[in-house]
């Protein structure tokens, strides 16, 4: 008989440890809020309205606290948000088209609450600053000086100017608005060179050399004229004994602004 007592004691106490181990292990899961059933499940519904109490679809609905919540209001203006915990929160729409409001609302167990929010019609954004025209470059051409005439003896300057054993000589024999005159005497090549924004013409006056016009070479002898565009490529290279002589016409930027 004794043993038998003793058996159902050692019974009844393990099955209490079990209790305790489960209610225990209950509270660490989180099934403590069980204790709280009758707040859990809360529901929320917000509805979105203009002034005039039309419905406002497409709204953003924000809440925060407890048990945060981000939705969106249907084609009726209104959006539930259930499973809420009792307390304080923070609601907030917004809207493209409206104002966004913020409020607050207490959420109490076992009282589920429907919320209407009135929006305020934004301001329509303001028209864009009219672009002022940009103001058109100046000439420079308009601008600089004219210029001084002159007239020039081509042999009797050559002959107080003559390049000698020098490489190379270049001398301005006039310089307008919108022109520049040279004299060019070569014993050595002049590199290539490209003038994006003027024209050029250039007269042989004595001796022999080789242009290279573009991608074709040109041969030059005396009294020969190239006209070279604006944005070509073109050197030039003497040949034989003697200098190589040529005049420049440079048309477009003016050399009397400098």
């Amino acid at each position: 008989m004794t043993r038998r007592l003793d058996a159902e004691v050692r019974k009844q106490s393990t099955m209490l440890r079990l209790l305790i181990l489960a209610a225990a292990c209950l509270v660490a899961t989180g099934g403590a809020d069980l204790l709280f059933a009758q707040g859990v499940g809360l529901t929320l519904t917000v509805a979105a309205v203009d002034g005039t109490g039309a419905a406002i679809p497409g709204a953003r609905v924000v809440l925060t606290g407890p048990a945060p919540r981000d939705a969106t209001t249907r084609d009726d203006g209104t959006i539930r948000l259930i499973r809420l915990r009792p307390g304080t929160y923070r609601l907030r729409v917004e809207h493209a088209a409206y104002v966004t409001l913020e409020r607050e609302v207490t959420l109490r167990a076992g009282q589920s609450q429907t919320v209407q929010v009135t929006l305020t019609e934004a301001a329509p954004p303001p028209p864009p600053e009219p672009v002022e025209p940009e103001a058109p470059a100046p000439d420079e051409t308009a601008a600089a000086p004219a210029g001084d005439p002159r007239a020039v003896l081509i042999t009797e300057f050559i002959e107080k100017n003559f390049i000698g054993r020098d490489p190379r000589r270049e001398d301005e024999l006039g310089c307008t608005a919108s022109a520049r005159t040279r004299l060019i005497q070569l014993r050595e090549a002049l590199p290539e060179e490209s003038r994006p924004d003027a024209d050029e013409v250039i007269y042989v006056i004595a001796g022999e050399g080789t242009m290279r016009l573009g991608n074709r070479d040109i041969a030059l002898e005396s009294s020969l004229v190239a006209v070279v565009p604006r944005g070509t490529v073109r050197s030039i290279t003497r040949k034989g004994r003697n200098p190589l002589i040529v005049l420049s016409v440079v048309s477009g930027p003016s050399c009397t602004a400098r």
